[in-house]
This record gives structure tokens, C-alpha cells and sequence, in this order.
């Protein structure tokens, strides 16, 4: 007779149930135990800031499985209000702490979804009450408890990533006043470029959101009740007596190092594409492990319940004698920004700067659907490829319009290794209400392959911002109608105005050795400039990315494109 498996799952947020699920199912005999040090398992806690702001009603609605649930249903034992203390690899037991009592537990299998714990900089007055972090439910129970009575009128965030701007937004739904203070010069600077960060800043700055940027934070002031009254940075304090501390996250790997796993050089655990650990017998998923990036193939974080959710089907059938692999991930997001949609996925300009590439980048303005069809909004995408091979390596997306229908074509084609010329003719959906014939990304991907072949020549809005600054001599050539010039226009002593439609009559008020950059609301006019100026013997011709409608610095007039 067979011997009955012992799965034991450290860990019961995401990664761990999903593996007990799976394994339950492909094992009916294994006696298959979750510990977990909270009240509840299966929380959605990616739903916590919308609880803090109201959207979700009861606390309730985030709890997807109730400990019962795994008894009754999936006979899986689950010991709730338990911490897993230590693991014995000799043993195969875990020793676990319970109401004061300590036991142990065997396993044959052991999985490790401890997650990620957030990063608290050691600063004085840290310990203040009214200072919080967001990863768990009673987090935002306390949160919610406190601004429920309205006695507390302004919140200050430190940090602008994910969980930053979401909480800005529910915040403010709660009827706050903001401060966000970001020790980087944008918002979401490790998931965005400048160019894509600058409209979601003016987005918040709308909506009401005080923003400091660059500025770090260097401690916490409290009153005699021991309460944070005051967040202290460099230059100035700021009063509030809600603070939310939205640094990040790191891996939870307090278990996994002291049982002398492998722990990567990112901080996680290290796993193999079983995930695997160092030990055959004990495997890891959930943010607690460093992931294989499929566009660089070096190991990368990535934080995120839909990847914790993978690793936990994958290993559920590892545990019960499967080989099921998970290849790696391509680092997608999306976040709603009030009535912004950001997403990105793969390598911003940046990282695929760090990571060796020699990059080009588009920089399009465009809208979700055709525009005739009533309702259509704006979105700016930006691509970034290969230079050589016209691989794909990254895409952000901004703007009311729909974000994440263009990010998830982006992350597909990462995922298979795709190039610009796969993307220019992808067979995507086409009708007046959902896209236009040409979706943003096709325009996108061409304009990377009319720069790969010679015929478009770019230059980034921050490239032309700093040749303004510095007053060099060239032309910055505004070929847009006189309507859209009062609209909104850059100003600068190098701008010249000349619509399109009068280019080619007037070519004799442009000197034939300057430098001209040519733009336009969404640069098709200006690549189209570019080429009749190169047609008549101009031999320095630019045209700048994105034209007015991704220029990320001010201008004037009233009327933005986002």
C-alpha cells in the first residue's frame, strides 16, 4: 500500500492555498496541512485600499476561502493563528508557535508562501502611533477605524509607487487632505519613465494630491500621547496624524535562511524552474521567491498575487509528483489613478539601458478606439525595442483610455519573444466602438521600424527640453494648424510656426544647414514634415517624440491632450 504524502504549506494568503487546492485535487490521499499566522486565509489584500476608501463595503468581501471551507470541502487541514517558527530540513518538521504553545508538525513536502514584508526604513519615531503599513487586513481595519470618525483631516504617504498612489486616491474618497512624499524626481519611478510618470503627476496634482518629489523622508515627530503629529524631511516637516509608510515590499525570508536555504542575490528565495528550493524537498512561490525575467533572463522580484496564484498551481502538482515548469515572468502591471489607467510591462528605457541593450523608443499619443466613434479617450504609448534584432522589450501605456487591453497584447508578445515587425502586423480586433483600424501599439511599432530603417529620425521630449535650456540654435518646427497653436503651444525662442499645409510654399524661410525639429499634436504631421523637408535638401531633420501631446513639461494655453 502506498504511504500517505504529507504536504505541509507554510503560508495562506495566495501562493500557499492555490498549491494546497491543486494538490488536493491531484492527490485525493495526501494529508495536506496550510499554517497560517492570521485569522483568515485567502485574503485579497490587493483589495485593501479600496476597503480603506469605501468602494468595498465590508471587510468580508476580501476574505475569499473561511478556514471551514478547506476542511469541509477540500479536506485540507488548515492551523490558523499559528506561526511557523523554524524548519528542521533533518527532521522534515517545522516547529510551530500557537497561543503560547509550541508543537511541531512532519512533512515529506514542505512549501514555503511566506510572502513579502514591507520595507520600514530605520528611522527615529517609527514607532509612533498613527504610522502604518498596508499588507494585511487588520492593517486597513485600522486604517478604516480611524478615519471613520473624521477626526483625523489629512493623510501623508511616503512613497509613490503602487500601493502609494492607490492609497492617494482612496484617501482622498474618504475626504482627506494629501500629502504624497517621494524621495525620487517622479511617481511610480521604478515601474515608469519620466515621460509616462509626468502625466499621471498632473493627473494626482488635479485631483488634490500635495506631491513632493525628491525629497526623502528623515523622521517622525510625536505628541506627549506618543502619537506622529509631524513627518520631517530635509528641508521642511508636514503635520498629519495618519502616515502610511508605502516603501515597497521585500521578501519574507526569515524561515527559509535560518533553515539555510538558498537565498538569491535579490533577497528571495532562491528556486529553480520547478520551484524548487536549494532542498528537493521544500519548495517556494508567492513573493517570498526571486523569478527568472524572460526578457533579460536574469532574476527579478515580482510582487503580485496573479504570479503567486501561478507559482501555487505549479507547485500543487510538484508536490504530488509532477514536473510542471514556470517559466518566468515579463513584470506586468496596471493601476488605476483616479480617472487614469497606468500599466507597463517588461523594461522601462531605463532598465533596458542597464541591462546592455541598445534601445529605440516610440513615443505615441493616441486614443483607445476610433475617434469618430463618440467617447473615445486619450491614451500615450510608449514602446521600447531592440535596436538590432527589433525584439520587444517594454511598454507603458497612460491616459483615460484603455490601458491594460494594450498592455496585456505587450506582455503576450514578451512572453514569445516577438519583435516590432510581429507587433506592426498582429491580427488584433478591429471595430469602431473597441479600436481603430490601427491599433496604438501597430502605430507604435512602426514608427520603431521607420526608425530602424533610416526613414524617421526622433528625439526625445527630454533630449528638445534640454537643448531649450541650454539655448542652442536649431529649429523647433510647429507645423500644427493656427486653432491648435492658441490651444496649447511651447513656448521658446527656438519655435517657429508654419502649418503643414504651407510647408512646402515656404520653404525658403527655413536656412538649409540648421538643425530642425519638427512636431505636431501627435507627431504623424511631423514625421510627415520630416520627410518633405528631407525631400527638399534639408540634411538635419528631426521630429520630436510624441509631439506636443507627450511633451511632459509646461506649456502654454488651457487645452492638454491628457
Amino acid at each position: 500500500m502506498e504511504k500517505q504524502k504529507n504536504i505541509v504549506i507554510i503560508g495562506g494568503t495566495a501562493c500557499g492555498p492555490k498549491a494546497a487546492a491543486r494538490a488536493r485535487r491531484l492527490d485525493q490521499k495526501a494529508k495536506i496541512t496550510i499554517i497560517e499566522e492570521e485569522e483568515n486565509l485567502s485574503t485579497a489584500t490587493c483589495g485593501l485600499p479600496y476597503y480603506i476608501g469605501g468602494v468595498i463595503k465590508n471587510q468580508s468581501k476580501l476574505i475569499a476561502r473561511r478556514p471551514d471551507f478547506f476542511k469541509e470541502q477540500m479536506n485540507i487541514d488548515v492551523l490558523n493563528n499559528t506561526r511557523a517558527v523554524a524548519i528542521d530540513r533533518k527532521a522534515h518538521q517545522v516547529e510551530l508557535l500557537s497561543l503560547g504553545t509550541k508543537t511541531t508538525i512532519r512533512y515529506d513536502k514542505l512549501v514555503l508562501a511566506t510572502g513579502g514584508i514591507p520595507a520600514v526604513p530605520n528611522l527615529e519615531g517609527r514607532h509612533l502611533g498613527g504610522i502604518f503599513t498596508l499588507t494585511k487586513l487588520k492593517d486597513a481595519v485600522a486604517i478604516r477605524s480611524l478615519i471613520a470618525p473624521h477626526d483625523i483631516k489629512k493623510a501623508i504617504i511616503v512613497g509613490a509607487g503602487l500601493i502609494g498612489i492607490e492609497m492617494a486616491e482612496n484617501f482622498i474618497a474618504q475626504g482627506l487632505e494629501v500629502t504624497m512624499i517621494e524621495a525620487l524626481d517622479w511617481v511610480l519611478p521604478a515601474m515608469l519613465d519620466f515621460e509616462i510618470a509626468a502625466p499621471v503627476e498632473k493627473h494626482l496634482r488635479s485631483k488634490g494630491i500635495n506631491l513632493i518629489l525628491g525629497q526623502r523622508v528623515a523622521g517622525f515627530e510625536g505628541d506627549a500621547d506618543g502619537w506622529v503629529r509631524k513627518v520631517v524631511t530635509k528641508d521642511t516637516a508636514f503635520e498629519g496624524r495618519l502616515v502610511l509608510l508605502a516603501l515597497g515590499m521585500k521578501p519574507n525570508v526569515k524561515l527559509a535562511q535560518n533553515a539555510g536555504l538558498k537565498i538569491g542575490k535579490l533577497g528571495g528565495v532562491d528556486v529553480n524552474e520547478y520551484l524548487e528550493t536549494s532542498d528537493p524537498d521544500v519548495y517556494a512561490g508567492g513573493d517570498c521567491v526571486e523569478n527568472v525575467n524572460l526578457v533579460t533572463r536574469q532574476k527579478m522580484l515580482a510582487p503580485l498575487g496573479s504570479t503567486a496564484n501561478k507559482h501555487g498551481r505549479v507547485i500543487g502538482t510538484n508536490v504530488t509528483g509532477g514536473r510542471e515548469t514556470f517559466p518566468g515572468v515579463v513584470g506586468t502591471f496596471v493601476i488605476k489613478v483616479f480617472d487614469f489607467n497606468v500599466a507597463r510591462v517588461g523594461l522601462t528605457e531605463a532598465q533596458a539601458k542597464k541591462a546592455g541593450f541598445d534601445i529605440v523608443t516610440a513615443l505615441v499619443p493616441s486614443y483607445e478606439h476610433a475617434t469618430y466613434y463618440p467617447g473615445s479617450k486619450e491614451i500615450l504609448v510608449k514602446l521600447i525595442a531592440d535596436k538590432a534584432t527589433g525584439k520587444l522589450l517594454g511598454g507603458q501605456v497612460v491616459g483615460p483610455g484603455d490601458s491594460a487591453k494594450r498592455i496585456d497584447v505587450l506582455a503576450t508578445a514578451l512572453s514569445f519573444g516577438a519583435t516590432v515587425d510581429d507587433l506592426a502586423n498582429l491580427d488584433l480586433s478591429y471595430a469602431p466602438p473597441y479600436n481603430s483600424a490601427m491599433d496604438p501599439l501597430h502605430a507604435a511599432a512602426n514608427v520603431i521600424r521607420n526608425k530602424r530603417d533610416g526613414l524617421a529620425r526622433g528625439l526625445s521630449p527630454m533630449a528638445v527640453k534640454e537643448k531649450i535650456d541650454r539655448g542652442e540654435e536649431f529649429i523647433l518646427l510647429d507645423v500644427r494648424t493656427l486653432e491648435e497653436w492658441n490651444a496649447r503651444r511651447i513656448e521658446a525662442p527656438q519655435t517657429k510656426f508654419v502649418p503643414i499645409r504651407e510647408l512646402r510654399a515656404r520653404l525658403e524661410e527655413l536656412p538649409q544647414g540648421a538643425e530642425i525639429v519638427t512636431f505636431c499634436q501627435s507627431s504623424i504631421r511631423a514625421y510627415n514634415a520630416q520627410r518633405i523637408l528631407e525631400g527638399a535638401g534639408f540634411k538635419d531633420v528631426k521630429f520630436l517624440d510624441g509631439s506636443i501631446a507627450g511633451w511632459p513639461y509646461e506649456v502654454s494655453g488651457t487645452k492638454p491632450f491628457i
